[in-house]
């Protein structure tokens, strides 16, 4: 897969490149947000007596459906986040694999699920992906570690001072949306690209890259907003990342996971699942048809 930078851009110790791939737009599909939007979808619970780590998806539309891993969906009995990237078939019937990212909630807040304006931050996302890859070599499905789910939630709370009543994931954005928005309409998703490389500080965290230039587009802001929150929890630039250092490594670290080896089986809707870690790297790749439909890298960060 050949890849190129098309923009760098830094606020106070976050900075966001851009990146575009070789083949992007070679394959039709619609992110979850806006299936959901436009009716196409209906997210619901498992039963009358619902599942903490399964939710159901029952996709009415002759469109492919994509759900990112770390969307976060909220309502129902309580909020989730997905764990693995998942293509729908059209008109199909799905068993998402989740985990909570509420604890202290198990009621009804509405009949089904809504997109979240935020993805889960990308160290939760890179610890569940590791739980994942685990739970996946023992046969026991996509499924997390449930309780360092909620050990992470909480670390996320008490590192922003956060108060919520449920440890709800969601709350932390909510109560420091104003401090987050203020950053977060600095960066607009460049036209040309289909994926991104998030630095905080000269430690780049991870990439994320789609097929579809439309559905980057719809995640970029959810993406740039669990950054926004990480970062802060962060030390500040006390030099600032130089364009050429930002493009090399993010580069450099395309290169490197096509030279690892990748763990494959049946993804949860459609497509493969192609799995690879290492000791500083983890993350996969959905593809389906030998096409990318996402790629999602998590550097292990350096312990302080």
């Amino acid at each position: 897969m050949e890849t190129r930078i098309t923009s760098l851009h830094t606020e106070q110790n976050l900075s966001i490149v851009q990146l575009a791939t070789s083949d992007q737009d070679s394959f039709d599909y619609v992110a979850c947000g806006q299936a959901i939007g436009q009716n196409l979808i209906d997210v619901r619970e498992l039963g009358d007596a619902g599942s903490v780590n399964t939710i159901f998806i029952v996709n009415s539309s002759n469109k492919f459906v994509f759900l990112m891993d770390g969307d976060i969906l909220a309502g129902a009995k309580q909020n989730r986040v997905v764990n693995t990237s998942i293509l729908l078939a059209p008109h199909s019937k799905t068993g998402i694999p989740v985990s909570c990212v509420e604890h202290g909630r198990w009621r009804h807040t509405s009949p089904d699920f809504k997109a979240s304006p935020a993805a889960a931050p990308m160290f939760l996302r890179s610890d569940k992906a590791r739980q994942v890859k685990k739970s996946l070599e023992r046969g026991a499905g996509f499924a997390s570690d449930q309780g360092k789910v909620w050990e992470s939630v909480a670390q996320f709370q008490q590192v922003h001072n956060v108060s919520s009543p449920t440890s709800n994931l969601s709350d932390i954005f909510e109560q420091k949306g104003n401090d987050i928005d203020a950053i977060q309409k600095r960066f607009a998703p460049d036209p040309g690209s289909n994926g991104l490389a998030v630095f905080f500080g000269k430690e780049l965290a991870g990439v994320d890259a789609f097929n579809r230039r439309s559905v980057f587009a719809e995640y970029f802001p959810k993406l740039v907003r669990s950054a926004v929150m990480e970062a802060a929890s962060r030390e500040t630039l006390a030099q600032p990342l130089s364009e050429a250092e930002a493009r090399y490594r993010a580069l450099e670290l395309l290169d490197l996971i096509d030279s690892l080896q990748f763990d494959e089986r049946p993804g949860v809707g459609v497509g493969l699942d192609r799995r690879f870690e290492s000791r500083d790297l983890n993350g996969f790749e959905l593809e389906y048809n030998k096409r990318l439909i996402h790629l999602a890298a998590f550097v292990t960060a350096k312990k302080q």
